[in-house]
């Protein structure tokens, strides 16, 4: 064994030498690196460099980084405060609401389940509804239903209505209705639960009228009548079905669709005739669906009217009084039908009929002259005694025109006594 291998095998060098093999530095080892990299009393330059040229070194102080890393540095710190190596964890910084709060406006992935606490998702969920974003408070909402109980959360969103309707919107959207009905009705809304079910089903079983029947059957049973649900809604939904009964009757797929307005209108284009026994008699189709007289005569009014059916209009709005004088018998307000029949072209005549109706002769005027019913006009202004006001009018009419004659020969008549 030559000298080298002398050297290495002493009890000494063994005692100094380092364990390649271990890639753990022990305790002592950094300490005993921290040593000799500090220790004032260690060796002298001169020593350390005396089988190395002095010229290929600056003899200044050599940076401590080109000798040791700066993992080792942090190890040997770490020994040297008492600490043990292994047992330390690195820590990331302290992730807060604000700064979550920015990453999720800003569109950037985050960790929202480093919030723990009921304190610091509420502030989240406060936090994103002050700044506004719609996005921001819908991912916090999800967050607190997949981290709380839902009760709990309930109660957060119930006094947060924003946030409420966030996540409405995101459950009709996803096509979640259970969980919407059991949210709202959680919350007290239970006729808002029933009517975003009859909307849903409607929606996704239009095609199928049995399925469609036997769904709203239930529904109408199980939610649209229990108490405190709106009775008008209660009786839309019924009202519905009795539809969606009589035409899966009549059997007419290309109109499946209609309202009871529409089936009105249809009837009374196809099937006016009719007597009132038959299913598509207008008359059985109002009895049946509770079809109101106002509704009825505004249906039959434009259904026959745009097809030039006037003979039928006057038959059902015009009557003959006990001196023979024609009047007008209609549940549409006389303004309204005299509006719609000026709309749709009718004959003077029944302009004039309808502005006679109307006992206020003030009112009778304005509206005789609004549609321009001459005769109306001339006979308003005499009863009311108006001289002057006939003349003036007498000079708006064309000369020899039939109207002009009656406001000359109405200005003669020496039996009315003119006030002016």
């Amino acid at each position: 064994m030559d000298d080298d291998d002398d050297y290495w095998n002493t009890s000494e060098t063994k005692a100094k030498a380092f364990n390649f093999d271990d890639d753990v530095l022990s305790t002592q080892e950094i300490l005993a690196i921290g040593q000799k990299s500090y220790s004032p009393s260690g060796p002298s330059e001169e020593s350390l460099f005396n089988n190395i040229s002095i010229t290929t070194v600056q003899s200044a102080a050599i940076p401590l980084s080109s000798l040791v890393s700066s993992k080792v540095l942090d190890l040997i710190l770490l020994a040297q405060s008492g600490k043990d190596p292994s047992k330390e964890t690195k820590y990331e910084p302290e992730q807060t609401v604000a700064m979550t709060l920015k990453r999720l406006t800003l569109g950037r992935s985050c960790s929202l389940h480093v919030h723990r606490s009921m304190k610091s998702k509420t502030e989240l969920l406060d936090g994103a509804l002050a700044i506004g974003d719609g996005n921001a408070v819908l991912t916090v909402v999800l967050f607190l239903i997949q981290t709380l109980n839902k009760k709990l959360v309930y109660e957060l969103l119930s006094s947060r209505p924003v946030a409420l309707n966030h996540y409405i919107a995101f459950l009709q959207n996803e096509g979640k209705i259970s969980e919407l009905a059991d949210l709202l009705t959680m919350l007290g809304r239970s006729p808002e639960a029933a009517m975003y079910q009859y909307q849903h089903t409607v929606k996704t079983q239009g095609n199928n009228v049995d399925v469609l029947l036997r769904k709203l059957t239930n529904l109408l049973a199980n939610h649209f009548n229990q108490p405190g649900v709106d009775q008008h809604q209660a009786k839309m939904i019924s009202d519905y079905i009795k539809l969606l009964e009589w035409q899966k009757h009549v059997n007419k797929p290309d109109l499946k669709y209609n309202s009871v307005i529409q089936w009105l209108a249809y009837n009374c284009t196809h099937h006016w005739h009719e007597g009132a026994g038959n299913a598509m008699s207008p008359l059985t189709l109002c009895q049946r669906h509770q079809i109101t007289p106002l509704q009825y005569d505004w249906v039959v009014l434009n259904v026959h009217a745009k097809s030039g059916k006037w003979d039928i209009v006057e038959s059902l709005f015009t009557k003959k009084d006990w001196f023979g004088r024609t009047t007008i018998s209609s549940n549409i307000p006389i303004e309204t039908l005299l509006s719609r029949l000026s709309q749709l072209q009718a004959s003077k005549q029944l302009l004039a009929t309808c502005v006679n109706k109307v006992a206020n002769s003030d009112d009778r005027l304005r509206l005789a002259h609004m549609y321009k019913i001459h005769a109306v006009v001339i006979e308003t202004l005499a009863k009311q005694k108006d001289r002057s006001a006939l003349t003036n009018y007498k000079m708006t009419l064309n000369p020899q025109s039939e109207e002009y004659i009656l406001a000359e020969n109405t200005l003669r008549d020496n039996s009315i006594k003119w006030k002016n």
